[in-house]
């Protein structure tokens, strides 16, 4: 491995954002330990114009990559094929780093040796900047094995730092030309890593509230056949993992936290749709479809009691669910 930490970049028509995520990673206290990848996933604005020119000014930092459009995955994929880092970490081309914080957090990597280190993030939304931690009771610094952290909160991509290698040698491939596929980062960074450690130093500022984001309400409904394409994803990578290999309680439980979300989260999309009867109806049809996949990881979701009331007598309760979650979303 060349560098100390590989940075990829999934860069798509972000030319409103890319020039302050950029200017964010040009900094002489790490520049020559960091590789920076702008991944141009076919954008059709000035990002290639803006990627060359960092790459111009700091060429042993930031290196443009260009590729057909293939969706957020298909970044990722070629981010960890590249990457000569020891360690790996996503940023996406709408988001940014804290500088100053993210010179100590290289400083401590200097001197680390872990599979997987989560730090909390900062969320943006009109200027406004909050921290959003783990909320976890392990202890910063500590080093764990998986069975270890007993109390370790779902991680999400923003917090996550990985060891290339464990990326590399098995083989990675998230889903491409598809939306919500943060979750299986999460997952096969889950599988493949032994040892972690939490450092509380908010590296990541997401940017939060954007009309284009595939997380906005109106989005979901039109892209709900890729929500049920990486929740029938996750369910089988775990399937296929168990088949295989012996996965401990806790990482069982870590895995778990990611399907329940995404597949929550296909469930809610559906209470969106304006015909009730369809609503139910694609909801059982996508159950009985997890149970296909997986007859334990569809018994395992019972323990999610949203998931357990949904089901209950053949999706009883759908309607009323469902209109309880449309109130809820036009309050807030």
């Amino acid at each position: 491995m060349d560098k100390l930490l590989t940075v990829s970049i999934a860069a798509y028509n972000v030319e409103q954002y890319l020039e302050q995520t950029l200017s964010s990673l040009n900094d002489r206290r790490f520049a020559e330990e960091v590789e920076v990848l702008i991944i141009d996933d076919g954008s059709k604005d000035h990002t290639k114009d803006i990627a060359l020119k960092y790459q111009e000014m700091a060429p042993n930092t930031f290196k443009y990559i260009a590729k057909e459009n293939g969706g957020h995955g298909s970044t990722i994929n070629k981010g960890i094929e590249l990457a000569t880092g020891k360690y790996f970490k996503v940023v996406d081309g709408d988001d940014w780093v804290d500088t100053d914080q993210f010179a100590i957090y290289i400083e401590k990597l200097r001197s680390t040796d872990t599979d997987l280190i989560l730090t909390p993030y900062k969320t943006s939304c009109n200027g406004k900047e909050n921290i959003v931690g783990l909320q976890t009771a392990i202890t910063p610094n500590k080093i764990y094995m998986w069975d270890e952290a007993k109390k370790l909160a779902q991680i999400v991509m923003a917090s996550i730092t990985v060891r290339t290698e464990a990326l590399q040698n098995n083989a990675t491939a998230i889903t491409e030309n598809c939306y919500y596929v943060d979750i299986e980062y999460n997952i096969y960074t889950i599988l493949y890593t032994q040892r972690m450690v939490y450092w509380d130093i908010p590296i990541y500022i997401y940017r939060i509230n954007t009309s284009t984001q595939s997380v906005n309400k109106k989005n979901m409904v039109e892209n709900i056949a890729m929500q049920e394409k990486v929740a029938y994803k996750v369910v089988s990578i775990y399937k296929d993992f168990q088949d295989k290999n012996n996965i401990s309680d806790y990482k069982r439980q870590a895995i778990f936290k990611q399907i329940s979300q995404s597949v929550g989260a296909t469930f809610r999309t559906y209470f969106l749709l304006a015909d009730k009867k369809e609503a139910k109806k694609r909801i059982a049809k996508f159950d009985q479809e997890i149970k296909l996949i997986s007859k334990d990881a569809y018994n395992q979701l019972e323990n999610v009691l949203f998931i357990r009331v949904l089901r209950f007598k053949q999706y009883f309760f759908v309607s009323l669910l469902r209109d309880l979650y449309r109130v809820w979303i036009l309050k807030y």
